[in-house]
């Protein structure tokens, strides 16, 4: 059920990395979030959201957030080391856990905004050097080749496996992102099971970034000894982003089964 109220609203807008991310909060709570990778398409919103304020017709939905969604697994994995437990899935001829690592690694791991809360959903955040080191005996963080088997099997071309920034052969984003938690309808159908969740990212400096929006996950395999793979989807994209990372970033892990 929603409801339709109006109200005064406060405009944020901060910028990391390239991306110019536009907030509208009601009070203290956040009804609005939109992320454009140009100055000119943030303009554009801005003079959208700015007729709104002055001619004070600013609607909103509330209470439309859609539950996460239970997806079955074939099988579950209980990590010894903490008791926390893994659903997995076969993909292709692979064995991914279906949900975020969790485990406190002694260091080089937080939780989003510190707040223990999102670890059910979204698990911890890793920089680079403790994610090869944090998933448990049996399994492993997939290495970037792995991940472009996986990308592969669901449909994305070998040329643009193998390229950089946004590969949208096979919208492949879309049968791995979950039905549901993404921002403003930037769900995917989850055929694959794996379930991808945008639990956001760290920046180097300790500021935590785009929960809701992005969704980042380490690979094993490093370019120097400053930088590493990544992938990341994000809620508007049906492609998945391939790029060489600052380690010192903390980002999700997906463990692979050895």
């Amino acid at each position: 059920m929603c409801s339709l109220s109006v109200t005064k609203s406060v405009v944020k807008i901060s910028s990391f990395s390239g991306l110019w991310k536009i907030e509208i909060y009601s009070g203290s709570r956040r009804i609005k979030r939109s992320i454009f990778e140009s100055v000119s398409k943030v303009i554009s919103e801005m003079r959208i959201i700015i007729y709104s304020i002055l001619t004070a017709s600013v609607f909103l939905f509330t209470n439309c957030i859609k539950e996460l969604v239970e997806t079955e697994p074939d099988g579950v994995f209980t990590d010894a080391r903490d008791d926390q437990e893994y659903p997995y899935v076969v993909i292709g001829n692979q064995t991914w856990m279906m949900k975020n690592l969790a485990y406190a690694a002694d260091k080089g791991s937080w939780v989003y905004d510190e707040k223990d809360k999102f670890i059910p959903d979204y698990g911890r955040l890793y920089n680079f050097d403790a994610a090869v080191k944090a998933c448990p005996k049996g399994w492993h963080l997939p290495s970037d080749s792995d991940w472009k088997n996986l990308e592969m099997y669901l449909g994305m071309d070998p040329h643009s496996a193998d390229s950089v920034d946004w590969r949208r052969s096979g919208d492949v984003a879309i049968p791995i992102k979950n039905t549901a938690g993404w921002y403003s309808g930037g769900n995917g159908n989850n055929d694959s099971k794996f379930t991808a969740l945008p639990g956001g990212f760290r920046t180097p400096g300790g500021v935590f970034f785009f929960m809701g929006d992005v969704a980042n996950y380490w690979t094993s395999s490093y370019t120097s000894e400053t930088h590493a793979w990544g992938r990341a989807m994000m809620y508007y994209e049906s492609g998945v982003y391939r790029f060489k990372y600052d380690k010192q970033e903390a980002f999700s892990v997906r463990c692979l089964k050895n």
